[in-house]
């Protein structure tokens, strides 16, 4: 009789603890859209996308005539983290004259023609070029988006 109730308890307890165990690592109902599965235990998950915001680049362009013409440019910088964010906010000044040296004084007429996919992969090359010249391994920002183009 002894015997049999230690065999019992140790079957219960052992019971208890696989389903205490398959509940805490079985999503639930609402708890499946927000507790992490538990391979998401485990893996990091990317910080969240920001923005550093490069305003009124504004670029002297060729123009045919004598009368002067303008691009107004504000590109954003993509970043993951805060110490990106930071590094890429010290980057701005590299980031203007870079921008400033690939479109000064280049022809109105082949700038406004100019995809915007084609002229953010010339700034981006831009962009990792300055930052290799500055000593940097890579550019402190994931991507570039081109938020306003505007000429005159």
């Amino acid at each position: 009789m002894k015997k049999t109730l230690i065999i019992l308890s140790v079957v219960l307890l052992l019971i208890i603890i696989g389903g205490a165990s398959w509940w805490l690592l079985t999503p639930h109902g609402d708890a499946k859209k927000s507790s992490p599965s538990t391979s998401g235990w485990f893996a990091s998950t990317p910080a969240q996308a920001s923005f550093v915001e490069v305003k009124d680049l504004v670029i002297t362009l060729q123009a045919e005539e004598n009368r002067p013409r303008y691009l107004l440019l504000d590109v954003v910088l993509v970043v993951r983290g805060e110490e990106q964010s930071t590094q890429a906010e010290a980057f701005e000044p590299a980031v203007r004259s870079a921008t400033v040296a690939l479109l000064n004084n280049q022809p109105f007429d082949d700038v406004r023609t100019r995809t915007t996919q084609t002229l953010h992969d010339q700034l981006l090359k831009r962009y990792q070029e300055a930052a290799s010249q500055l000593g940097l391994q890579t550019v402190p920002f994931d991507d570039i988006m081109i938020s306003k183009m505007v000429f005159q």
